[in-house]
């Protein structure tokens, strides 16, 4: 691509789509069918009238429309980014700003700060301390969530770490390692309150499950503890359970020798 032009947009214009080197939009720019570049950094407004095709990084600082898909090596996202199509990074995807999916998203590594909507997710690794709202499934190596996240379907990761709060909404959590605990600073509303909220899950299944300040209908694993502030419906595990009293409404032993 050395011998291909750069596109830059200062002001109010349009350009057509097609190949280009390094693509910067500081205007009021709208790109005309779909793009391939190697970089492109939006800090106005721009919209792409198709997909994106970037072998390099993008940056969005300003407000920003694709009508179809993204693919890119990495995106950051400090303003609004709306992709009416999927996207799919092979490295990292930082959002601090206001990113918005209508379809799928792909990355090595997702990390939320502002805030994430996606109708599914499926990376490396998954760190929310921001707002993530996703229709469908997450699926990931590790999932560390110490924000809010509304996940209407299956959570399922090697490793699941999250903060209770009242803003952890799960259809269902599958996983290896599964911890759900107390934050380690209330929040102002948390005092007002004059406790800690409980996540809210479905049904969560996996082989050591570390469960507080939980609700949950069903939970089973291997080795279950149940700890303060929960409310279970029904605990199934086959080597061991400790939970506290009050905690779990009927409990099974699945193991061998269970009677």
């Amino acid at each position: 691509m050395n011998d291909i032009m750069d596109m830059k947009i200062s002001g109010s214009s349009a350009m057509p789509g097609g190949e280009y080197r390094l693509v910067s939009i500081s205007g009021s720019g709208k790109v005309q069918g779909s793009l391939r570049c190697e970089s492109l950094r939006c800090s106005g407004s721009a919209k792409v009238q198709g997909d994106v095709d970037c072998a390099g990084e993008i940056r969005c600082s300003g407000s920003n429309r694709v009508t179809g898909d993204i693919t890119c090596q990495e995106l950051g996202c400090s303003g609004s980014t709306r992709c009416e199509g999927s996207l799919r990074a092979n490295g990292r995807v930082h959002s601090s700003g206001a990113l918005k999916l209508d379809g799928s998203l792909e990355g090595g590594e997702v990390d939320v700060s502002g805030g994430l909507e996606a109708g599914e997710i499926h990376c490396g690794r998954l760190h929310c301390s921001g707002g993530a709202r996703v229709s469908g499934g997450v699926e990931a190596e590790s999932v560390h969530l110490t924000g809010s996240a509304v996940i209407q379907g299956l959570l399922n990761a090697e490793t699941v770490e999250i903060s209770a709060s009242r803003g952890i909404r799960i259809g269902s959590i599958g996983g290896s390692s599964i911890r759900i605990y107390k934050p380690t600073q209330v929040s102002l509303l948390g005092l007002f309150h004059g406790s800690v909220s409980c996540a809210q899950v479905g049904d969560i299944e996996g082989d050591d499950v570390d469960l507080e300040y939980t609700q949950a209908d069903v939970v089973r694993g291997r080795r279950v503890r149940i700890g303060e502030g929960c409310s279970i419906g029904r605990v199934e595990y086959s080597e061991s359970l400790d939970a506290w009293d009050g905690t779990v409404g009927e409990s099974v032993c699945t193991g061998e020798g269970a009677q």
